[in-house]
């Protein structure tokens, strides 16, 4: 599995998650973003063990970037929906 398709997978993943569609193997819904995390990084067959909870929290709001739709200015100033 490539990086892409890995990020694609986890965006898909926290994206449920969002929504409240992400049920565990038990049928019942997720409530607890870290444990959105480690069922999307599951999924997508990663691994952070030795990570800390900040480093993995910060990679993937990185990733949220991804997912969401750019205005025009976003995307001529590169700000990914940052406030300035």
């Amino acid at each position: 599995m490539t990086t892409k398709e890995k990020q694609a997978k986890l965006a898909k993943v926290m994206r449920e998650f969002k929504a409240g569609t992400l049920k565990g193997s038990d049928g019942k819904p997720i409530v607890s973003r870290k444990q959105a995390i480690a069922i999307a990084m599951s999924e997508a067959g990663m691994s952070m063990e030795g990570k800390s909870d900040a480093y993995i929290d910060a990679y993937i709001d990185a990733m949220g970037c991804m997912e969401t739709e750019k205005s025009e200015e976003e995307e001529m100033d590169g700000s990914c929906g940052k406030k300035r």
